[in-house]
């Protein structure tokens, strides 16, 4: 036999909700209900936050410890260090990309702004880094920084909101390579 059910207050609301149930069942649907509470649905698994590394050449090279960075005369009769670029967890191609060249010493900027949106080549297997490769950042005054260490930072922000910054010091010297 069903009772009515009752709102006295606040308080009181299970017990009015089960009162219409045999005493047993009551605190089992309690219990049930506490532990499916527990189980909710995961969402998507979680990302590994971008990763960048910066580098120099028309393709990738690392930058180590004691590297040194090749200043190249341009055709058109200015100078630049070329930058490449590797990036990992990147769910957009499509990044602006922020360089620039400071000295270790003194912080003085000594490369002119770079700040363009460009897009990233794809890895050729999905655990390879997309990369971008061969970018021109040019430093207007070189003899302010020729035989000094250098602190090149690259930093990148996708169409997706990912961040990611990398920096890697290296001195800065003429390189051999000159224009074709």
């Amino acid at each position: 036999m069903l009772r009515a059910v009752r709102f006295s207050g606040p308080g009181d609301f299970l017990r009015d909700i089960f009162s219409p149930l045999p005493p047993r069942v009551a605190p089992v649907l309690s219990l049930l209900g506490l532990l499916l509470a527990g189980c909710g649905v995961d969402g998507p698994p979680q990302r590994a936050p971008a990763r960048l590394e910066v580098g120099t050449g028309r393709s990738f090279t690392a930058l180590g410890d004691g590297a040194v960075l090749e200043l190249v005369r341009g055709c058109q009769g200015s100078q630049h260090v070329f930058v490449s670029m590797r990036a990992w967890e990147l769910t957009s191609l499509t990044a602006r990309v922020t360089l620039s060249l400071e000295r270790v010493e003194d912080g003085r900027g000594v490369s002119s702004p770079f700040a363009i949106r460009l897009p990233f080549e794809a890895g050729t297997t999905q655990d390879a880094p997309a990369t971008l490769e061969g970018l021109l950042l040019v430093v207007p005054d070189p003899a302010a920084s020729l035989g000094r260490e250098v602190r090149l930072t690259a930093s990148i922000e996708t169409e997706a909101a990912e961040r990611a910054t990398d920096t890697r010091s290296a001195t800065l010297q003429w390189g051999t390579e000159t224009c074709p």
